[in-house]
């Protein structure tokens, strides 16, 4: 286990949580998402454990504070950077990442 990373994760409705400095500043922080058409697989593919923790700590609090049913994720690039969106660095080349999910559960989302 990687001891930097905290196992207590808490999630607000700001979402301050979401992108640490860490994957801002550290270009090698990323995902590649691809679909294999041939078989139906898709693969997330993280360069490290950094990344692919930041990626479910936006998943959570999207689950828990989200209100809009969905969130995406896609690779953005300018003059050469790939940047951060929403937590997460996406790779050159990546497919686009949509994530789904209903909002009328009772007693799920926010207060």
């Amino acid at each position: 286990m990687n001891v930097e990373l905290s196992t207590t994760i808490v999630v607000t409705a700001g979402g301050d949580e979401v992108g640490s400095h860490e994957v801002q500043e550290g270009k090698h922080h990323c995902l590649r998402a691809q679909s294999d058409s041939s078989n139906g697989d898709i693969v997330l593919d993280f360069s490290t454990r950094r990344a692919m923790y930041n990626f479910a700590v936006s998943l959570l609090q999207e689950a828990v504070h989200g209100t809009s049913g969905q969130q995406e994720f896609y690779p953005l690039g300018h003059e050469g950077q790939w940047r951060v969106v929403n937590g997460v660095r996406m790779s050159e080349g990546s497919s686009r990442l949509f994530v789904f999910y209903g909002i009328d559960t009772p007693g799920v989302g926010p207060s």
